[in-house]
């Protein structure tokens, strides 16, 4: 038996696990997710204003009036 190591982004680990188990011969699929070096609640806080941005509740100011 051998064992293969993927890397993969964390968009597509879903995908991938789920393409692993339809595989014959493929056994005992385990992730094993590296932790953050970031503060969970710092990227809390940046995922929300993303989506605050993509949803359109933002102010924007041109780079003429930013010293203004």
């Amino acid at each position: 038996m051998s064992t293969i190591t993927i890397e993969v982004d964390e968009k597509h680990i879903s995908f991938v696990k789920t393409l692993l188990e339809h595989l014959k011969g493929v056994k005992n699929v385990t992730i094993q997710e590296e932790d953050s070096p970031y503060n969970p609640d710092f990227v809390k806080s940046v995922q929300e204003g993303r989506e605050q941005y993509k949803r359109g509740e933002c102010t924007t100011i041109s780079t003429e009036d930013l010293w203004k």
